[in-house]
Order: structure tokens, then C-alpha cells, then sequence
């Protein structure tokens, strides 16, 4: 089946699944390992409900799942999948959060939903497709760096990180026009495919966390530092017109970590 009929299908299933994760506002909460790491049943159930309806799609495509045990990323398609990304905001009612799913072939990412479970927006993308959202296109804005909105993770399970993090913090501050912290990272980096911000960046996300929205942002024209689906990674995304001094500030203070 071709990746556009494919992302039509999983459009409707993504969607299904955020009005799922809504009917579940009060759910039981449990922790993982590291610092205020959180699962919900709603997390749980997401991640079910994707892996049992996505299957057909891609009869072979392995999984590749926040909250799935022995994860790997395997040769061929990959399904790779955040069930609820920012369960900390989804648990206290704090509304930025999101469904993610990515479709990864041989190391590629080649398709991106981002569902914003309250707003009821849908980011998708397939690989030389473009970038929408709810099916209008979206793309890159162009802010120069001293008017940049910039968007911002705290890698709150690294807390070892936090004085790089806000050291970067504070430099890229004093260069742009202000600073947002979501605590969404899916939701930060679709903002910046649609010019909603302009840059983001975190000293370590997971693949589920970005693996989406890289797609959707590449689609859209944005920027990004090299990623890795396997493994955790450092992760900055911009415009073309800030990313090259977002990237050289940021790393300079993460290159060491």
C-alpha cells in the first residue's frame, strides 16, 4: 500500500485514539524509573489500541513503543510511538499533549502524525509529500533570530543536565525575542514546522519524542540536527533562518554531555 493511503488510514486511527485518551481524564497513575517519571492507564490504553489498529497496515512493520518492553528498532518498517507525549501535562490537566507516531524504513523516518489530544490538530506528513495541519499546509516561518520565538525541554528525567540546559537557556534568551516551555516536545517541534515558533531544542529526547515530528518537520522546511531513530538524542530544530546560531549556542553547551 502506499505511504499516502497508509497515512490516510492511520489519520482516522490517531484521531480515534486521542478521543480515547480524553474519555479517560481521571486515569490510575504509576511510576517508572528516574526522576517524576509517569504512566497512566491512558498511556497503557493508547499505546494498545495503536499497536492493534496500526498492525493491518503494515503487515511486518515492527514496533518500536515508549512504554513497550524489549525496544528496538529493527531493518525494514518501523511503527515508532509515543501513546501520550506529556503524560505529566495529561495527568494534571495541563492541556499540551499529544498522540505521536512515526513510521520509520531502514533508518529513515518516512511519515509523522502528531495528534494535539485537546486542540483536535492533526501534524502529518509523509517523506517529499509536504507538511499539514488538518490537511491545510504548513510551513517553516521566517523570523530573524532577534524576533524568534523559541521553544525549549528541560530533560527533566536527567536532572544531571540541567546546568547545560540552562545555561543554553539563558545565552539563547538574551539572543531571541522570548522563550516557551511546553512540556510537550512532539507539540514544540510541529509548532516549528508551522511557524508557530521558530526554533526548539532539548539536550536529550527519545525517538518517540521526535521521531514524528522530524518528518513533519523536515516537510515543512525546518532544520535539524542529526537524529538517530535507535537511541536518545540531541535534538535542535529550526527555521533556516535561526537554526544554524540556535544550533551553535546549544551545543557548544551539550557537545560535552
Amino acid at each position: 500500500m502506499e505511504l499516502s493511503k497508509i497515512l490516510t488510514k492511520a489519520e482516522k486511527i490517531v484521531r480515534e485514539d486521542g478521543a480515547m485518551i480524553r474519555g479517560l481524564s481521571h486515569p490510575r497513575v504509576y511510576s517508572k524509573e528516574g526522576h517524576a517519571n509517569f504512566v497512566t492507564e491512558a498511556d497503557l490504553a493508547s499505546q494498545k489500541f495503536l499497536l492493534e489498529r496500526l498492525g493491518p497496515l503494515l503487515p511486518g512493520a515492527h514496533f518500536f513503543a515508549e512504554e513497550k518492553e524489549q525496544n528496538e528498532l529493527l531493518p525494514g518498517y518501523n511503527w515508532v510511538i509515543d501513546p501520550i507525549d506529556g503524560t505529566t501535562n495529561f495527568m494534571r490537566g495541563y492541556r499540551p499533549c499529544a498522540v505521536s507516531v512515526g513510521l520509520v524504513k531502514d533508518g529513515e523516518g518516512v511519515m509523522g502524525l502528531v495528534y494535539d489530544v485537546w486542540a483536535h490538530e492533526l501534524f502529518t506528513a509523509v517523506k517529499g509529500g509536504g507538511a499539514f495541519c488538518n490537511g491545510e499546509p504548513i510551513e517553516a516561518g521566517q523570523a530573524p533570530m532577534e524576533n524568534a520565538l523559541i521553544a525549549f525541554g528541560t530533560s527533566p528525567y536527567y536532572r544531571e543536565r540541567a546546568e547545560a540546559t540552562f545555561a543554553a537557556v539563558k545565552e539563547v534568551f538574551l539572543l531571541c525575542g522570548d522563550m516557551r516551555r511546553s512540556g510537550s516536545a512532539a507539540l514544540d517541534l510541529c509548532y516549528v514546522a508551522a511557524g508557530r515558533c521558530d526554533g526548539f531544542f532539548e539536550s536529550v529526547l527519545s525517538p518517540w519524542d521526535f521521531c514524528a515530528a522530524s518528518v513533519i518537520l523536515r516537510e515543512a522546511g525546518a532544520q535539524l540536527s542529526p537524529l538517530d531513530y535507535s537511541r536518545p538524542s540531541v535534538v535542535v530544530a529550526g527555521s533556516p533562518r535561526v537554526f544554524a546560531e540556535l544550533s551553535a549556542v546549544t551545543m557548544r553547551h551539550f557537545s560535552a554531555l
